[in-house]
């Protein structure tokens, strides 16, 4: 779509050319939902194309994907092969759209729209991921996935900040993932997500909840739960008047079938 709306397009080419924010600005990574509706209150695009911040890095910390890098490139990459969590990567790519989307849409991008169906958001959350976050000054600070996203479209973003890259810390990478989704057929929405992750040493688990919900939510053990004892959990920590409740499937629908979903990825965490 176009936006006639715009006045400037601004390309720096370094981190020290970023210029200084103001209202009506938009970082431009993809671009592809950015460009798919009217943004009537901007006037600029600042690209960060030119920044080469499109990395896919494997090294001693983990993995390292930069703020525009393509999902086409995070398919592609050659991973360790004891890096079992991947898989879970892989699948939310999958989910998220068509090969012609993964050519342009960002990892970053998905995660500061902060849509509720996000199937990014809870594997991120699922695998203890960390956001490094940079200012147009210059400043640094590092967020945890289950702190970024506070809400439907809300993220600890200030005026002008961006989220540089994402490390996913090496010690969770050789975890066995659980991704489970339902979406409606029509729309491919996601009314439920959840990413379930599991240490095969110690038997940790971490249970993201997604989709069914405004942001991400984490339910942590110390080991893997008996299936049974799963929904109780759920019900212990989110509340039932939390669940979405909208055209796509209403609050008691989500709640419901976001249990089966937990109970699924369990299962199949269990199954090895």
């Amino acid at each position: 779509m176009d936006l006639n709306n715009l006045t400037a397009y601004l390309c720096p080419q370094s981190p020290q050319e970023l210029p200084r924010w103001q209202p009506g600005y938009a970082w431009l990574g993809g671009g592809t939902w950015l460009f798919s509706e009217p943004q009537p209150q901007l006037h600029t695009l600042v690209d960060l194309g030119a920044l080469g911040w499109n990395e896919v890095e494997a090294n001693q910390t983990g993995l390292i994907i930069g703020a525009t890098c393509h999902l086409s490139q995070l398919k592609t990459f050659s991973y360790p092969s004891e890096w079992t969590a991947v898989q879970g990567l892989q699948q939310a790519i999958r989910a998220l759209a068509s090969f012609k989307v993964h050519n342009s849409a960002t990892l970053a991008g998905n995660l500061c729209l902060a849509l509720p169906a996000s199937p990014f958001a809870p594997m991120m959350v699922a695998l203890a991921a960390e956001y490094e976050l940079l200012d147009p000054a210059g400043a640094v600070r590092t967020v945890a996935a289950k702190d970024f996203q506070t809400g439907a479209r809300q993220t600890v973003l200030a005026p002008g900040e961006l989220l540089r890259s994402v490390r996913i810390p090496i010690e969770f990478l050789t975890w066995r993932v659980s991704f489970q989704r339902i979406y409606v057929a029509s729309a491919g929405v996601a009314i439920a997500i959840i990413a379930a992750a599991r240490c095969p040493k110690t038997g940790q688990t971490r249970l993201a909840l997604g989709g069914s919900l405004s942001h991400p939510r984490l339910l942590t053990f110390s080991s893997l739960p008996e299936l049974a004892a799963i929904g109780p959990a759920i019900d212990n920590q989110i509340a039932a008047t939390t669940y979405l409740d909208d055209f796509s499937a209403s609050r008691p629908y989500r709640r419901q079938v976001t249990r089966v979903l937990a109970e699924r990825g369990l299962r199949e965490l269990g199954s090895e």
